[in-house]
């Protein structure tokens, strides 16, 4: 069934397996990626594709076209306050996860690398993996399969999300993302709009997977809520996906020639649940160490060493972050808001504001006037 002569096997063809297959071809690795979806474009906007043009600026890859719309700053809304962001210029762009998806098979195709969809492969399939390949990598996502099979360390603690896409909205301000911490219905995380345009919104909520509830009913909620069905009068429900997003890190990354990446590595931002930015600098990573360990003999656990010293310390503070928004209740939230803004939040954020690089970030904010 596979290739001996292949270096590599990815499993899993979503953006971060296909942006690492891209980057080991470019060296010169034979890679293949193997995926069950009948098209690299299946599920994979189940997840927002809100990405900063900072963090997006770190990935080799011609983006330009999935490009739905550009936002220059947020509105946080809590129970009784509401802290107000906006930039000079824009700071992120929302992105049609399923062409950037497909841009990046394109230029892992073009650079070399093999992709075999409609792979539907089991855990003993997996396993004799491991001997054909010299290095067997999981790209498969929250729930990993190859993370199971070879009986890596758990990761304990997911968000469950439900996002959809309405058409017929009245958008007066397209360049501003919304986030509502309504502790009654987003449990431990938040809810939130985007505008893709005028007239077509996306709407979404996350909550903890140890609420044991279900995100839909969730999100049926969220949209019932005055401020939220006031935005959507007179809209309609286009297309509509759940998907779960681990919010801390495995252990363990790295085992014998395996190793994991992305979000099967837990490599994502607890404070949103962003993946692409960390899992794409965590692919660079793995990459390299992959490169050294075939055609150098160096040890592929150097892959474990690198990304948690290059990028352990934001997740950290992201896993911190997260954890504090999570333990307050609606009226210290407000209130930490409120103190917030007295020390002048609002107008750093607008200035500095960079998520996907929060200790930089709280360096400028504490030594602003330094």
């Amino acid at each position: 069934m596979f290739r001996k002569s292949n270096e590599v096997a990815i499993i899993g063809a979503g953006i971060i397996g296909l942006l690492l297959a891209k980057k080991l071809a470019e060296k010169g690795i034979n890679v293949e990626v193997y995926d069950s979806k009948k098209e690299i474009s299946d599920a994979a906007n189940k997840a927002s594709g809100i990405l900063s043009i900072s963090g997006l600026a770190t990935i080799p890859i011609n983006y330009k076209p999935a490009i739905i719309n550009m936002l220059n700053g947020a509105k946080i809304f809590t129970k009784n306050s509401l802290l107000s962001i906006r930039a000079n210029d824009n700071k992120a762009y929302i992105l049609d996860r399923a062409k950037l998806a497909e841009i990046c098979a394109n230029e892992a195709v073009e650079s070399g690398a093999k992709i075999n969809l409609n792979s539907r492969l089991t855990k003993l399939d997996i396993e004799k993996m491991q001997s054909e390949y010299k290095v067997l990598v999981g790209a498969d996502g929250a729930v990993s399969t190859v993370a199971s099979t070879f009986a890596f360390p758990k990761i304990d603690d997911y968000i469950l999300t439900y996002k959809a896409v309405f058409k017929n909205v009245s958008i007066k301000d397209t360049k501003i993302v919304e986030i509502y911490f309504m502790k009654n219905i987003t449990k431990k995380f938040f809810g939130w709009t985007a505008p893709y345009s005028k007239s077509k919104l996306e709407v979404g909520i996350g909550i903890s997977q140890k609420e044991h509830r279900n995100s839909f009913n969730a999100f049926s909620m969220f949209i019932k809520n005055d401020i939220i069905k006031k935005k959507l009068k007179n809209a309609k429900m286009i297309e509509g996906y759940a998907s779960l997003i681990p919010i801390n890190q495995r252990k363990q990354t790295v085992k014998s020639n395996i190793l994991l990446v992305g979000d099967s590595a837990g490599q994502v931002k607890a404070t949103t649940g962003g993946g692409i930015i960390f899992g794409s600098m965590c692919a660079d990573v793995a990459a390299n160490s992959i490169f050294n360990y075939i055609k150098k003999g160096e040890q592929l656990n150097n892959y474990e060493n690198e990304w948690r010293k290059k990028y352990m310390k934001n997740l950290r503070i992201h896993n911190f972050l997260h954890t504090l928004y999570s333990n307050l209740n609606d009226d210290s939230l407000s209130m930490l808001v409120k103190v917030s803004k007295i020390f002048g939040i609002e107008k750093f954020l607008s200035r500095y504001g960079d998520m996907d690089n929060p200790s930089i970030m709280i360096k400028k904010f504490f030594f602003r006037n330094k």
